[in-house]
């Protein structure tokens, strides 16, 4: 799956929530425990659109990027999107 106007996949987009699901999980722990915490990712297209809705309705500007993603994991998650540019 592939955003029809950007070059961004359905790989990119889980590797983008993975990151920002890690980075929330850590800011939560004690450093010692960050440290030690057990590599994972986010296979799951639902947890995906979950992370990256919370971090986009957090962000005070237009993350392009985040938008993108979303748009692609909503897309293979078989909602109706409309895709922006």
């Amino acid at each position: 799956m592939r955003h029809p106007y950007y070059d961004y996949t359905l790989d990119d987009a889980l590797h983008l929530a993975t990151i920002l699901k890690r980075d929330m999980l850590t800011r939560q722990l004690k450093m010692t425990e960050a440290r030690t915490m057990a590599p994972f990712t986010i296979d799951n297209i639902g947890e995906a659109i979950k992370t990256m809705k919370d971090e986009v309705s957090d962000c005070t500007f237009n993350w392009i990027t985040g938008r993108v993603a979303l748009q692609v994991l909503r897309a293979a998650n078989g909602e109706n999107v409309t895709f922006t540019a």
